[in-house]
């Protein structure tokens, strides 16, 4: 992650300069478009990680090619549709809805056409993430992250060599990697995992199944999807392709940062799911309290000193910082550092299977997020209201989430409270008063006092989470585990 991390941010630099500050914001747009219309995607991913899971959990793997088989013709099924909708609504609809600026219309549209492909390749791909992910090959999955971050570095190295308009070039280069990961992830699976073969076959019933499950976790995967790539709608309508760019840029450097919380949490997932498939109930509960409490931990060591020297950060980062980037990425850095705290939640709930009133009061919460914000722009508020609006929303979801898990679950809110919230809350307001004495002691005055300060807040940060955030029992852990030899 820090290798993919390192590599996506210096793409976005280099792809900030190349393609410029209008160009940049427009390709988000329209992948963002195309993602708009995919809101199963995470759901469908979710459908086949937890139905793989719990197969090794039970470990009967006589399920396992099947399962994976018509998972995967259900992504290839729902890839087809998906594109078939998004271009005749894109050929219908998107020249009159978008602010493209100055650039050619026929451009926008096979952008807009090799996004979609983009998009088509990285459904078709997430059941062998599923496999890979629930088999626990962590390693391998780091290789295939670190295999892609350098593949799309490559792309924007390359883009000023050709003669194709650098928009349209870099949607094409960047459909070719989507193709690259896709075949590459399939030969790996169908090759290291015996128990896994791919089938061209149709089960209804097994279908019926996956679907059940799927269709509520699609409500509340559209809820999240529509809140995101809504907000980027409306800033494009409102404020058009350069407020996009600022967004972008906030996007990418939280995204990269909330990477490692989401790599964590997917470590944890498979466990859960088949800690939860075996009937260990206390060790499903043991992983939720530890991956909320960790996740946060992990977020907050590598978002706060980016939270306290943004401007600074932003500038050494990128040739030209687009306007309002350093408040949209301090916003959605406080939004993944809060929301860390409940992934395990998610995970838990789709584990139990029973989701259709957690996905209907969760995500009917998450679906107000744009109505709200199109109501607060249309009173003239600025565009940084989006996102205070979803911040807020998200408080909100995180809070839904543990009255429905103990609906749903034998889940303890008190001692959620006790072993997650408690330490949670005290480690947050000491790292508020760490960022007030650093700030007030070590101005970023020059690169090596901005280094100086950075360091001084990720020691505090170890400091702080060790002694106030870790209990007894996990601080002496820590120790063995230095001292081990």
């Amino acid at each position: 992650m820090l290798i993919t991390l390192l590599i996506m941010l210096y793409t976005s630099r280099v792809l900030l300069d190349v393609l410029g500050e209008s160009d940049f914001g427009l390709y988000h747009v329209l992948a963002g478009v195309v993602v708009l219309l995919g809101f199963l995607q995470g759901a469908l991913s979710m459908m086949t990680q937890r139905f793989v899971a719990v197969e090794l959990g039970k470990e009967d793997h006589s399920q396992l090619s099947r399962i994976f088989s018509m998972s995967t013709n259900i992504h290839i099924l729902f890839a087809l549709v998906i594109a078939l909708v998004a271009l005749v609504l894109g050929y219908a609809f998107l020249l009159d809805v978008i602010n493209y600026g100055t650039t050619d219309p026929d451009i926008v549209m096979w952008v807009f056409v090799f996004s979609i492909g983009t998009f088509i390749m990285n459904l078709v791909v997430l059941p062998c993430h599923a496999v890979v992910v629930a088999h626990e090959h962590m390693k391998t999955f780091a290789w295939f992250g670190i295999l892609e971050a350098v593949l799309k570095l490559v792309v924007v190295l390359v883009l000023p060599i050709g003669e194709i308009h650098s928009l349209l070039a870099y949607a094409i280069l960047l459909f070719a990697v989507a193709l690259t990961m896709t075949v590459s992830y399939f030969v790996y699976v169908l090759n290291s995992f015996s128990s896994i073969r791919y089938q061209l076959f149709w089960d209804t019933d097994l279908f019926k199944t996956l679907a059940s499950f799927s269709g509520w976790s699609m409500w509340g995967n559209a809820a999240s999807v529509f809140a995101n790539q809504g907000a980027t709608l409306l800033l494009n309508i409102y404020f058009g392709p350069a407020v996009n760019a600022a967004k972008s840029v906030a996007a990418q450097a939280s995204v990269g940062l909330n990477q490692f919380v989401t790599n964590l949490q997917s470590a944890i997932n498979p466990q859960l799911m088949k800690s939860y498939s075996a009937e260990d109930r206390e060790y499903t509960d043991q992983l939720i309290y530890y991956g909320g409490k960790y996740n946060f931990f992990l977020i907050a060591f590598l978002a706060l000193p980016v939270m306290v020297y943004t401007p600074d950060i932003l500038a050494l980062w990128l040739v030209e910082v687009p306007d309002y980037a350093a408040l949209f990425l301090r916003i959605l850095l406080a939004k993944v550092v809060v929301e860390s705290v409940s992934k395990p939640l998610v995970t838990a709930a789709y584990a139990t299977g029973r989701i259709r009133l957690y996905q209907f009061v969760v995500g009917g919460t998450l679906m107000l997020n744009i109505p709200i914000a199109w109501l607060v722009l249309t009173w003239g508020a600025g565009p940084e209201w989006v996102f205070y609006v979803a911040f807020g929303m998200m408080v909100i979801s995180a809070l839904l989430r543990v009255i429905m898990l103990k609906r749903i679950y034998e889940f303890s809110a008190r001692r959620f409270t006790v072993d997650v919230l408690w330490p949670v809350v005290c480690v947050g307001v000491l790292l508020g008063g760490l960022a007030w004495l650093v700030t007030s002691l070590l101005a970023a005055d020059g690169l090596l006092m901005l280094l100086l300060g950075i360091a001084a807040l990720m020691l505090g940060t170890l400091v702080i989470v060790v002694f106030f955030g870790f209990a007894a029992p996990e601080r002496r852990a820590l120790l063995k585990l230095i001292h081990r030899p």
